[in-house]
């Protein structure tokens, strides 16, 4: 015996059947993977490798830390962040995280081309070096180091009025490639990246500012994400391992 259905049964399903569609169009968006953007280029490397090898897709997404924060707070598809430790333990959204271990970062000092080559960082202080740039300390790990650094180094007083605040570490490589600034702290990786466009850098004294160590940590209810699994296993592969030394980790 066939039972009808109710006229409204249709009514009642389709807002159903689109919300099914919805969520699986989205499960089938690949995760996200976050990072500070001074880590753009080891990570889309990394996304790439690991692409090859497993098959499995990663998307990547890069700003500073309160916009990768920002933007893992409002999609559930960012399934990891990378960036510094003690920045991400301090995250609300990432309490209790696993947590991956990436490398170690390091501060260095860069200069333009038409700058001179300072013998130390310190060298700052001389006229030559009138426009200095710092990614935003407040949001930017390596910000954050290089205002350790001119107050431990006691630079900070003479150096105020040159220094130029701007949000991210690649922001301060652009300006530092066009000429715009003389000189500009920012981490080892980018330094790397665009050591054939500037004068070149100095790794700074890293007793002089907070160690940086980098981690991937994963957000919690992305712990069970295949892709991430394997994605946290193929960091300890020697392949992974040796990409992320020759991007200065």
């Amino acid at each position: 015996m066939r039972i009808p259905l109710p006229a409204r049964w249709g009514a009642f399903m389709l807002p159903l059947l689109a919300a099914f569609t919805f969520a699986a169009a989205a499960r089938a968006e690949p995760p996200i993977v976050a990072a500070g953007a001074g880590y753009k280029r080891p990570v889309t490397e990394l996304a790439q490798a690991f692409e090859a090898r497993s098959g499995f897709k990663l998307e990547a997404s890069f700003g500073n830390m309160a916009q990768v924060l920002a933007l893992a707070a409002q999609s559930t598809r960012v399934a990891l962040i990378l960036g510094d430790q003690a920045f991400l333990d301090a995250a609300p959204l990432l309490k209790g995280a696993r947590l991956v271990p990436v490398g170690e970062g390091r501060l260095v000092l860069a200069w333009a081309k038409a700058a001179p080559a300072p013998a130390k960082a310190e060298a700052l202080a001389e006229p030559a070096y009138a426009r200095i740039a710092l990614p935003d300390p407040t949001h930017a790990v390596y910000g954050k180091a290089a205002t350790e650094f001119l107050q431990r180094s006691g630079l900070a007083p003479a150096l105020k009025p040159r220094l130029m605040t701007v949000a991210t570490v690649p922001q301060v490589s652009a300006y530092l490639v066009s000429g715009d600034v003389d000189a500009g702290f920012i981490n080892l990786t980018d330094a790397l990246g665009i050591r054939e466009r500037i004068g070149g850098w100095l790794v700074v004294d890293a007793a002089l500012y907070s160690p940086v160590h980098i981690v991937a940590a994963v957000v919690p209810g992305h712990e069970g994400d295949a892709e991430i699994q394997a994605f946290e296993a193929f960091l300890a592969t020697p392949e992974a391992q040796a990409l992320l030394r020759r991007h200065g980790l």
